[in-house]
């Protein structure tokens, strides 16, 4: 009896997946099949499976010349990759300091670290404007990469100090002996041992940069620099319907570059999830 359970639950362990992996998949594939109807056909239950590449040519045609939208994905990497970057490269070392030099107070600082970036952007947002007002920084990329810097700085410092913690410090006193400095120790041994837990953190923080749209919205005012969520608000209009093929296509050519982005790096989503220890 023992023995055949084992496969029984096992079976009943691939169904499961199979069936949370068709729930997750499901949504965007109706994205994608919504993208390939006109207006008139977005309607129909239960939609309809034949495409017509004609209208598939004029949704995409219609969203990436007509409205703009490979501008607004440049624009939209450019500043998601600077700003993580940027994130990784100032929230490492104050990391590490958090997770190795013991300090009066430090959980207490690193927790308010943290605090701040649950924060609701409609708070920040106009006091944001009036500081990149002051530095002649509004409707620029440098306007918005500077706020989303300090926006995910936090995240990135705490789920950084989680991977510092999981290192022996064993490594560091091996270090010292052998005559390192602090710094040298993080740049060429710690660092690489960390690195899977800064793509993971850099991957939460570019999800919250690409997604983000109120403090964009107020900072750029041209519609060459609009990043993704903001041309997306220009779908909503009181004055016309929504066109929701339309809708649908900009959904897909949103969606496409963080599927790309994920593919790319995946190996290293699932050693940054899986490392719980140092080997």
């Amino acid at each position: 009896m023992i023995v055949g359970s084992r496969p029984l639950k096992k079976s009943i362990s691939y169904i499961g997946l199979v069936f949370i992996g068709l729930i997750g998949v499901f949504p965007i594939a109706y994205l994608f099949l919504l993208s390939t109807k006109r207006r008139l056909d977005i309607g129909d239950v239960p939609p309809s499976l034949h495409i017509d590449w004609q209208v598939v040519i004029d949704n995409y045609k219609e969203v990436l010349l007509h409205r703009g939208y490979i501008t607004s994905t440049i624009n939209s990497i450019i500043v998601t990759v600077i700003a993580v970057l940027i994130s990784l490269l100032l929230g490492t070392p104050a990391a590490y300091v958090f997770s190795r030099v013991k300090f009066k107070n430090a959980e207490r600082i690193s927790t308010t670290i943290l605090s701040l970036r649950f924060m609701p952007a409609v708070v920040v947002a106009i006091p944001i404007l009036l500081m990149m007002r002051f530095i002649h920084a509004e409707n620029t990329r440098q306007g918005l990469i500077i706020p989303y810097v300090a926006s995910s700085l936090p995240l990135v410092i705490w789920m950084l100090i989680g991977f510092f913690d999981e290192i022996p410090k064993d490594i560091d006193e091996a270090a010292e002996i052998d005559g390192a400095s602090r710094w040298r120790t993080l740049r060429h041994i710690l660092v690489p041992l960390v690195r899977p837990g800064s793509v993971v953190a850099g991957i939460f923080a570019g999800i919250f940069i690409w997604n983000e749209f109120l403090v964009g919205i107020y900072i750029i005012d041209s519609s060459s620099l609009n990043t993704v969520p903001i041309s997306d608000a220009g779908l909503i209009s009181a004055q016309r319907p929504i066109d929701w093929n339309i809708a649908a296509t900009v959904g897909v050519v949103t969606l496409v570059p963080l599927l790309i982005a994920a593919f790319a790096i995946q190996k290293h989503i699932v050693q940054g999830i899986t490392s719980g220890s140092i080997k």
